[in-house]
């Protein structure tokens, strides 16, 4: 290759995540969507997708800026395109070899041996949904909408994204975004092929539909999800540790359920999903002596209670918030808080949410990694860190240095062991007026608090000793 084709790719790295988004695994995705230069530009294609991917690094540049920072440590003198010039090469290599890319990197990191990842054999995985705000243009307005709510239309268009996680190592097993149209529970179907057996999905009490349940537990993974206390949940056996089975019924059939429950049982025609029901109460006591009581029930279909105690699937259940610790590590440390997507195009909008999942995932794959090296829940580990520490090897260019596991590995960057319990009641973050913003006031019910808390099941009585109407 000649000389000037050499200098055209040089620009194109992703500092030590090179060596996982490799220019091997680049090439292959464009070579796949047929996206490869018909001749050497100053701009080839690899070099464009790993600009995309450094966009998601640094979220707060221009074009120039992010270009800058790509070629800032590079030994020969680098081409300097306009922003008029990387603006058409995105628009050239389009979205596809970045939704192909991520389809390469996502899926579960952790291994039998890492801490934290897997509960009696079965590997924990969490699914959940967010929105992610665009520019505020026509273009975008006419795809994504504005969602609306009692305070009026948001302020820019929103994509709705939903993610399975791996609870383990907050790794993106899979992810799918778009318009928000059909609700969460009809954007996380899509996410179904990516279940298979051994998985334990949790979940809030958005998607405790009979439908979407029967269709988790058709792929062969358990679920335990939280449902609403105010349906009727008949038991057939009250079992020995508080919980109890019952038989979720087509929604059809919910109505006659408690009839044939109480006539001595269920027509062998009906169909529906043998599911357990733990109800469990929760105290929460502060620092200060305040006490809070609240009820919860779990649906699992985890139906043998020597092996799965229902006071330790309580307690498991809380692992669900890990999905929310990826979103805002996704959301606020990576894309930067209160920022908006910079793409003024759905096109673009879509390419750039595929880079930050990349990005994500490939930091990610990076931690566990460490983890695995050290033997350390990856939980104690930085993703604040692993971002600073990727962000300088791009700037200065190092492609080939271990240090992002030295900086993650320190012991002045590990986080405790254990950390402290402590709940911040869920309210509205967001200010309406940036003036009316004030700092978290120790006595305010709002503010983050160190609390202890407890467990309790309820014990549950079959339906067919129970007199109550």
């Amino acid at each position: 290759m000649p000389a000037v084709g050499r200098s055209a790719f040089a620009a194109g790295h992703l500092g030590e995540l090179t060596q996982i988004v490799t220019p091997q695994l680049v090439d292959e995705v464009l070579a796949v969507t047929r996206r490869v230069q018909k001749r050497v530009r100053k701009l080839p294609s690899r070099v464009v997708v790993y600009f995309v991917l450094a966009m998601a690094l640094f979220p707060g540049c221009g074009y120039g800026g992010v270009w800058a920072s790509m070629t800032a440590g590079l030994r020969s003198r680098a081409v300097e395109p306009s922003a008029a010039a990387l603006r058409a090469a995105r628009r050239r290599v389009g979205v596809e070899p970045l939704a192909v890319l991520f389809g390469r990197l996502r899926g579960p990191v952790a291994t039998t041996a890492t801490a934290g990842a897997f509960w009696q054999g079965l590997r924990l995985v969490a699914w959940d949904a967010t929105t992610v705000e665009a520019a505020d243009t026509a273009a975008n307005v006419a795809v994504f909408k504005r969602h609306r709510s009692g305070h009026g239309p948001a302020g820019y268009p929103q994509v709705h994204l939903s993610a399975l996680v791996e609870c383990g190592t907050r790794a993106l097993i899979d992810a799918v975004f778009g318009p928000r149209t059909g609700g969460e529970a009809g954007q996380v179907r899509r996410l179904l092929p990516s279940l298979v057996p051994g998985m334990l999905l949790l979940a809030d009490r958005g998607y405790d539909s009979y439908a979407l349940m029967r269709e988790v537990a058709d792929t062969g993974a358990d679920l335990l999800f939280r449902s609403k206390t105010r349906h009727p949940m008949p038991v057939l056996q009250a079992l020995p540790d508080g919980s109890g089975i019952c038989f979720l019924p087509l929604p059809k059939h919910s109505i006659r359920y408690h009839q044939w429950v109480r006539s001595g049982g269920i027509p062998p025609q009906v169909h529906g999903l043998l599911a357990r029901v733990i109800e469990v109460t929760i105290a929460v006591t502060t620092a200060d002596g305040d006490t809070r009581t609240s009820s919860m029930r779990l649906l699992t279909t985890l139906l043998d209670p020597d092996r799965y105690p229902a006071a330790d699937l309580a307690q498991l259940y809380h692992q669900r918030w890990e999905a929310e610790t990826t979103f805002f590590a996704f959301k606020a440390t990576l894309r930067g808080p209160n920022q908006v997507l910079r793409s003024h195009h759905p096109t673009g909008v879509n390419q750039e949410i595929y880079a930050y999942l990349i990005t994500y995932q490939a930091l990610r794959i990076a931690t566990g990694q460490a983890a695995d090296t050290a033997g350390l829940d990856p939980d104690r580990l930085s993703f604040t860190v692993a971002l600073r520490t990727l962000r300088h090897s791009v700037i200065s260019a190092d492609r080939h240095s271990a240090g992002i596991t030295a900086a993650l590995l320190n012991p002045r960057h590990l986080h405790p062991g254990k950390r402290r319990h402590r709940t911040s009641p869920r309210t509205v973050k967001r200010t309406l007026s940036p003036y009316a913003y004030n700092k978290p006031k120790a006595g305010a019910s709002w503010a983050k608090r160190r609390i202890t808390s407890s467990f309790t099941v309820t014990p549950r009585v079959a339906l067919t000793n129970d007199t109550s109407p």
